[in-house]
C-alpha cells in the first residue's frame, strides 16, 4: 500500500505518538515492559512473540521480539537481552538491547532494579511513499535510516502472589536524523512510562484468578490502560479476557505443554469503526523456562 500523507503520520508518530511497539502477551513476558524483572523466574526464561496488528489492513504493524534472562547465583544479579523488529507501513525499527538487574531480598518479598540499554534503528523507504507531485523535493526514492542510543530503568516488587512494577523507555531522550526530512528536532526517542500490578486468588485447589492492570503513559498522548482477569486451571493452561482503553477487547491463552515449554495466543477485537476494515490483531508466544539447578523442576509462575 502507498502513502500520500504518511509524511505527516510519520511526524505524528515521531514527535507526539507512542514509538513502543503494542503486546497484549506482556502479561506472560512482563520483561518486555520492565527490565527489572529479569531474573524473577528463577530460571533461564526465553520469549518469542510474533504480533499482527489490524490483520487485512496493508501496512498495519507487525511486530517480532526475542527476549532471554537468566539469574546468577552470585549477587544475586540478573542478565538479559531482548531483540525486536517493528514494521508499519514504509518504516522499520529494529531494537538490540543488554539488561543487568539486582534482587534485593526483603522481609516480605523481592524487590528488583533493572537498566537495559542499546541501539534502536529506525529505517523509512521511500519507495513505500505516495507523493501528489511527481517531482516532489523530498521524493527520494531511496531509503534512509538513523541509529540511536536507547535506555530503560525499571523497579519491580514480588512475592509468591503479588506483583508491582514501575518503568521508564528512552529515559535519555536521544535525537535521530533522517535524511531527505526536515524538523531534525521533532525526531527523538520519547519517554514511555508503565505501571504493571496485579494479584493471584485462590479459588480452588485446581483453579485460580489473577486480576492485573497495565498503565502507559507517553507526553502529549492519551493515558492508555488494560484491565485483565486470567484464570488458571490445574497449574497447566490460563485462559483471560482484557479490556483495552474501553475500544477493544483482548481474549488470551498460555498453555504449559512441558514443564520447560508453553505456547500462547491473543486475539484483539477493535469495539471502533476500525473493525469494519481490519479482522482484528493476533499475537503467537512461545516460552522456553530451562532450571539451572539439576533434578529440579521448574514449577509453573504464577506471577
Amino acid at each position: 500500500m502507498r502513502y500520500c500523507v504518511i509524511i505527516l503520520l510519520l511526524v505524528q508518530l515521531s514527535a507526539f505518538g507512542q514509538q513502543e511497539s503494542i503486546y497484549s502477551q506482556y502479561l506472560f513476558n512482563p520483561y518486555i515492559v520492565n527490565p527489572a524483572y529479569a531474573g524473577s523466574r528463577d530460571a533461564v526464561s526465553a520469549v518469542l512473540i510474533n504480533r499482527n496488528q489490524w490483520v487485512g489492513l496493508e501496512g498495519a504493524p507487525n511486530t517480532q521480539s526475542l527476549s532471554i534472562h537468566v539469574p546468577t547465583n552470585k549477587n544475586k544479579l540478573a542478565w538479559g537481552a531482548n531483540f525486536s523488529h517493528d514494521k508499519f507501513g514504509p518504516t522499520r525499527n529494529i531494537t538490540a538491547q543488554a539488561t543487568a538487574a539486582y534482587h534485593l531480598v526483603l522481609e516480605d518479598g523481592i524487590l528488583s532494579f533493572g537498566l537495559r540499554g542499546g541501539i534502536l534503528n529506525t529505517q523509512l523507504n521511500f519507495n513505500e511513499l505516495q507523493f501528489r507531485e511527481e517531482n516532489d523535493a523530498v521524493d527520494t526514492k531511496l531509503k534512509t535510516s538513523a541509529i540511536a542510543p536507547t535506555f530503560d530503568f525499571g523497579l519491580y516488587y514480588y512475592t509468591p502472589k503479588f506483583y508491582a512494577g514501575i518503568s521508564s523507555t528512552h529515559i535519555t531522550k536521544h535525537q535521530y536524523k533522517l535524511n531527505g526530512l526536515t524538523n531534525h528536532d521533532s525526531y527523538y526517542l520519547r519517554r514511555h512510562y508503565y505501571f504493571t500490578s496485579g494479584y493471584v486468588f485462590d479459588v480452588n485447589y485446581n483453579t485460580i484468578l489473577k486480576p492485573s492492570i497495565l498503565m502507559k503513559y507517553t507526553e502529549q498522548a492519551p493515558l492508555s490502560i488494560d484491565f485483565n482477569l486470567q484464570a488458571m486451571f490445574y497449574k497447566r493452561f490460563w485462559l483471560g479476557i482484557g479490556l483495552r482503553n474501553f475500544n477493544s477487547i483482548i481474549l488470551l491463552t498460555d498453555i504449559n505443554i512441558t514443564d520447560y515449554l508453553r505456547i500462547g495466543y491473543s486475539y484483539d477485537l477493535s469495539l471502533t469503526k476500525l473493525s469494519s476494515y481490519s479482522y482484528g490483531s493476533h499475537e503467537i508466544l512461545i516460552g522456553f523456562d530451562f532450571n539451572l539447578k539439576k533434578g529440579v523442576v521448574t514449577s509453573p509462575r504464577y506471577l
